[in-house]
């Protein structure tokens, strides 16, 4: 009996000790087949490195570029609003953050098919298991042969920081004031990109974070200083829709006219100066000298805050309107000419465009994708729905129009909106044009008017070419 209490308690012991764990570490076969799907798609956030690894390899086989094909053709993604949020934060959720929930949970794709009944409607679910099953045949081949025991032993050296792993969360979401509870562990997800140099991408849904791992990779401390990241993304979110309206309000009420561009680049910059930054430091410490995010805006923006987050998580102050104050001026001061630049006017953008179908929805993504980094983007369509025009009225980040059919209609209710298109003529949109101006809210509008399949490459190109835009004319670029 005494042995039986002793063993019950013992196991009891054990189980509360994992579950006081914040962080977790596993490799999902059936999430690394849908990554390996997304990939050779080239949907938005997958790793150019995987890429060029998995294509020389299997390009010409007629069997899977049908598969690739089939995969394009699914919708995945249906979105749900959050009400209480402001509009500048991420209210809107997915039914794909689901399924890569469901894919990271599940040890099979049987398994997966089991958790992630009724998210999608039941014919599109059968679908992706079937393409799923079919890939995960070609990925054995050409990636998980080869390199489970590669991504299997990087599993085992990060799990050696799961320890100090807590307490650093508890300071992160602190400071954060986010409503996440240490009793729900972060599932870290890994899956595996062969080699030890490229660029290798994560991606937060919930309490799931995707990060790929270049198999040869013997830089733990960085992988975790991502993985702290993607986690920050998730704080962040997480605050009470009250605190989100009261960082909206602090943004609102600072008068710089970099105001907005600040709380653009907030999340991405805060999350990379802390967790490629700080972390780093408090596991090694020291920080990483080269740059700790590969954009321009992000890593200049997380180095300038560095300072204000190390002295706030030193002294357990939470995100206060100080903090938010000095942010703005440490971005207007590091940046001063943003309010033209492209790069940073794209950044958060809401995209209109008459596109019908899920595969030129993703090519219209993938022609900015190449040029420009859209980290926060909401897609609408079509253009002239009541919804939809009522959005380009109101809503507070950058307005991008799309304009391939329909050109005279969408141009004469667009001069209804914008008073600066009066002078612009049908004879303008029979050509690619790129416009670009300042609205009487002062929200940057850009309208790209092309006639055909390779005029969106062409004006895209223009765009990182011409860099910033001319606030003293509304045409920037014509093609005659």
């Amino acid at each position: 009996m005494r042995k039986r209490l002793f063993l019950f308690c013992l196991l009891a012991f054990a189980q509360l000790s994992i579950a006081q764990e914040i962080m977790q570490f596993k490799v999902s076969k059936p999430y690394c087949v849908f990554n390996f799907m997304e990939t050779m798609t080239t949907q938005q956030g997958v790793s150019p490195t995987l890429r060029e690894y998995i294509v020389p390899n299997i390009a010409k086989d007629s069997v899977f570029r049908q598969l690739c094909v089939d995969f394009q053709h699914l919708k995945l993604n249906y979105h749900y609003q959050l009400e209480g949020y402001p509009a500048n934060r991420n209210s809107y959720r997915s039914t794909q953050d689901l399924l890569i929930i469901a894919l990271v949970n599940a040890n099979t794709i049987d398994e997966f098919k089991q958790r992630s009944i009724g998210i999608l409607p039941h014919s599109e679910q059968q679908k992706l298991v079937t393409i799923l099953k079919q890939a995960e045949t070609y990925y054995d081949l050409l990636i998980w042969d080869d390199y489970e025991e590669n991504i299997m032993e990087q599993r085992k050296k990060l799990e050696t920081y799961v320890p100090q792993s807590s307490e650093i969360f508890d300071q992160i979401r602190h400071f954060y004031r986010s409503t996440w509870t240490a009793d729900i562990p972060f599932l870290v997800s890994l899956y595996p990109i062969p080699g030890q140099k490229g660029i290798s991408t994560a991606t937060p849904h919930a309490n799931s974070l995707c990060i790929g791992v270049l198999t040869n990779d013997t830089r733990g401390v960085e992988r975790m200083g991502v993985v702290f990241h993607e986690m920050c993304h998730v704080l962040f979110n997480e605050q009470t829709p009250e605190f989100q309206q009261q960082i909206d309000q602090w943004f609102e009420a600072n008068p710089s006219p970099y105001k907005q561009y600040a709380y653009n680049f907030f999340d991405e910059a805060l999350a990379t100066a802390i967790g490629n930054g700080w972390v780093h430091k408090n596991i090694s410490g020291s920080l990483l000298t080269k740059d700790w995010y590969n954009n321009e805006y992000i890593n200049g923006f997380a180095k300038e805050l560095y300072p204000s987050v190390e002295e706030y998580l030193a002294k357990q102050q939470p995100i206060d309107q100080p903090f938010i104050d000095r942010a703005i001026a440490l971005f207007a001061a590091k940046f001063p000419n943003t309010r033209t630049d492209y790069s940073v006017l794209l950044n958060r953008v809401s995209i209109y465009t008459d596109a019908e179908t899920n595969i030129e929805r993703t090519e219209l993504r993938q022609a900015f994708g190449k040029h420009f980094q859209m980290t926060h983007s909401s897609l609408s369509s079509p253009i002239l729905a009541p919804q939809n025009l009522e959005s380009l009225q109101s809503s507070p980040q950058t307005q991008l129009v799309i304009i391939d059919k329909n050109h005279q209609e969408t141009l004469k209710a667009l001069k209804e909106l914008f008073p600066q298109l009066s002078k612009i003529s049908d004879i303008d949109f029979t050509h690619h044009t790129l416009l670009s101006f300042y609205d009487h809210l002062n929200r940057p509008i850009i309208i790209l008017s092309v006639i055909n399949d390779q005029g969106m490459e062409t004006l895209v190109q223009q765009m990182k070419v011409l860099q910033f835009f001319d606030t003293k004319k509304i045409i920037q670029y014509k093609v005659d």
